[in-house]
């Protein structure tokens, strides 16, 4: 039956109908033996051709349902590569963590070679690109990759050690203002297969979307930390998170058609108070340590803050004090910005003989924290560690696969909780789910009337095996 006709429409390959095969079967019977009919009963013929035909409508189906599995949507692993080949996107692997460090010293000219190395006590980081110490007695941000993989945070201020040997009369110091980008898992099958289908529409569908291929085929990029967004009369902002700063800007400038166009993050201010010392309140996370020194631009009301630059010290993740008496001023009323923004990253490319000026926001770290008290009325018993060996997983799993500035969503929790835990308590005898929900430790409850849990917009959520705690009770 290898002739089998092959009709193929719209929906995919048709099967064939039972009377169209029983046709076919006999008819390449009586071909090759056409005295068959006269050694055996004609009742005793119609049973077997009545079986044979039935095998070939499951063999029929078969074969549809194999040709028909052979899409873009549905593609096995051989076939997802041979389509990422074509459209230039390789399955990502596994990424080290990743931060910006700075480096201060007042040997200016120093060169900061490839390869060197740092620590944060715990684990060493090497500067693939290396560096110079300017003018300003500062090597600018430079990236800092871990030499091993491993799921940990990088908080700011942390990596403070240098650990390759300085030459004789040279001082240095190195720290990392901002949190620092955590190690990301290789592409499983289904992400890799949609980065693919991704790419394949890319260039048809503007300049967005053939953007984001660019960027998620940068080696350290994660795919859920990077978007695109418009700024509706300003421009575009792209937030990028991991990878090489300089890799990061050469796909930019590569993929947007006019990088005039691109806009970095805007930390505003929204209240500063008259008292002894100022308060200031920001619309999103400042990510300032205390002592780092702020300007103010643009405020309305309090003037006398505009064009200055004080010191900071920080209350909360969006306050902090400033050096100054205010209580004399005049009350602010709406506005201002403050930088410096430390999520912006600003990259020189030379594409010779021009120099461009590439932007972009590298996303802050906010660091989830979990804690769920569960109970059943099963009888069986059920230890708790079994439940938290089974949950904590897919709870992490599923913040850290949230994609940068995406809320997430309280009744997916206790929907990912009670999925996990199904094999060892049905969901009919889970009595109690209580979730608790922290970021970057401070409690947080979800909007009025939803169960949307929002951080910062330009950020990320991340968790650990530490940050979940189940309890029964």
């Amino acid at each position: 039956m290898t002739d089998l006709p092959t009709v193929i429409t719209s929906a995919g390959l048709q099967p064939q109908a039972p009377a169209d095969l029983r046709a076919q079967l006999v008819a390449i019977a009586e071909a090759s033996d056409p005295g068959l009919t006269t050694n055996l009963p004609a009742a005793l013929i119609e049973d077997v051709a009545s079986t044979d035909t039935g095998a070939l409508v499951v063999i029929d189906q078969a074969r549809v349902d194999f040709v028909n599995s052979l899409t873009p949507f549905g593609s096995n692993p051989f076939l997802t590569t041979q389509l990422g080949n074509v459209y230039g996107t390789q399955q990502g692997t596994q990424s080290n963590a990743s931060v910006q460090v700075v480096f201060s010293s007042t040997n200016v000219g120093f060169v900061i070679p490839q390869g060197f190395v740092v620590s944060d006590g715990a684990y060493q980081y090497t500067i693939p690109d290396g560096g110079v110490i300017g003018a300003d007695e500062t090597s600018g941000s430079l990236f800092a990759l871990c030499t091993v993989f491993a799921a940990f945070t990088i908080p700011a201020n942390s990596v403070t050690t240098i650990v390759t040997p300085l030459p004789t009369g040279i001082t240095m110091t190195v720290t990392n203002p901002a949190v620092g980008t955590p190690a990301g898992d290789a592409e499983t099958e289904a992400e890799y297969r949609a980065a693919v289908l991704q790419a394949g529409v890319a260039s048809a569908q503007g300049m967005t979307t053939f953007l984001k291929t660019v960027l998620r085929k940068v080696s350290g990029v994660q795919a859920r930390l990077v978007t695109v967004r418009q700024r509706i009369g300003a421009g575009w902002e792209v937030i990028v998170g991991g990878g090489d700063p300089y890799q990061v800007a050469y796909a930019i400038f590569f993929g947007l058609f006019d990088i005039n166009n691109l806009v970095g993050s805007v930390l505003s201010v929204t209240a500063v108070t008259k008292a002894t010392p100022g308060v200031v309140t920001t619309d999103l996370n400042h990510g300032y340590a205390t002592g780092q020194q702020v300007t103010f631009n643009d405020v309305g009301g309090m003037v006398e803050l505009n064009g200055n630059t004080y010191t900071a010290t920080v209350i909360t993740e969006k306050t902090f004090s400033i050096d100054q008496d205010t209580s004399g001023y005049t009350t602010y009323t709406s506005g201002g910005v403050l930088t410096p923004n430390l999520r912006n990253e600003v990259v020189s490319l030379n594409n010779y003989p021009d120099v461009y000026e590439v932007q972009y926001v590298q996303p802050p770290q906010q660091s989830v924290n979990i804690s769920i008290l569960w109970n059943t009325t099963s009888t069986n018993l059920v230890s708790n560690a079994a439940v938290s060996q089974l949950a904590a997983p897919a709870l992490i799993a599923y913040i850290n696969a949230i994609t940068v500035g995406q809320p997430m969503n309280l009744f997916q929790l206790q929907t990912v909780f009670a999925a996990s835990i199904a094999s060892i308590v049905p969901p009919a005898l889970l009595t109690r789910r209580a979730f608790t929900v922290s970021i970057n430790g401070e409690g947080v409850s979800p909007e009025s009337g939803t169960g949307i849990i929002a951080g910062d917009p330009e950020s990320y959520f991340f968790a650990t095996a530490d940050s979940i705690e189940i309890s029964q009770g």
